[in-house]
């Protein structure tokens, strides 16, 4: 079965400021006593607050004062600092889609995984580029960014002989197919992200997980920290 990480999209983050954000987030883990089982995986999409060679990290703030600019050196540092003070295991397109340079860099630091979804685009020819200068070491599947499903077994293959880690992802503007839990789940990528449990078209993914776990009976096993295997 494929894990489930709690994915702390950017709306929160600066809605409340990343750290506050973050603290929210250890909290709640904390008080349900999962420590050890829940982890945090950071949607950034650096490309969307990236302006030149720089990142405003107040881009969405209405009282943005126009001073609060990382370089790409200070975003690492930053990146170093939070997957130190919290339980944070995955980072999806920490830098600007053409910042290739910094992605390979916070990848061969090693501190977490390092997804591409901007980055890589599902696309066949950007995820070996990005496996040959070892830009990230995570690809985030769109299936319908993809083409087919013949097209989505063969970057799934692509990324898996590379040693990434997978992860299906929904899309905006979803319906209540469940297609991406069985293909998930048959794929085998161990990691799937579709959003928080609160509306129809979310629920239906993660009903779904349960069903086949249903189906499969004994033979379906949780992997958790275990899902390369």
């Amino acid at each position: 079965m494929s894990s489930i990480f709690i994915v702390l999209y950017k709306s929160l983050v600066f809605m409340l400021g990343f750290r506050e954000a973050l603290d929210l987030v250890k909290e709640a883990i904390g008080r349900t006593g999962y420590d050890e089982k829940i982890k945090i995986a950071l949607d950034v999409a650096g490309t969307n607050f990236c302006i030149g060679k720089r990142y405003d990290l107040d881009f969405k703030s209405p009282q943005k004062s126009g001073q609060n600019f990382k370089s790409a050196e200070d975003m690492i540092e930053l990146y170093k600092e939070l997957c130190t003070e919290y339980p944070i295991v995955s980072i999806e397109d920490p830098f600007d889609k053409e910042d290739w340079e910094h992605i390979k860099y916070i990848s061969s630091l090693g501190i977490c995984q390092v997804v591409g979804d901007d980055l890589l685009m599902s696309n066949a020819k950007r995820i070996e580029r990005a496996v040959t200068e070892s830009a990230c070491n995570a690809l985030l599947l769109k299936v319908n960014q993809v083409g087919t499903v013949t097209e989505v077994i063969e970057v799934v293959k692509q990324a898996k002989e590379a040693h990434w880690g997978v992860v299906t992802s929904h899309r905006s503007g979803e319906t209540v197919d469940s297609f991406i839990a069985d293909l998930s789940v048959g794929l085998a990528v161990g990691q799937i992200k579709a959003g928080a449990p609160c509306r129809g078209e979310r629920l239906e993914k993660y009903n779904q997980l349960l069903r086949i776990e249903e189906e499969l009976g004994d033979q379906a096993v949780y992997a958790g920290e275990d899902w390369r295997q």
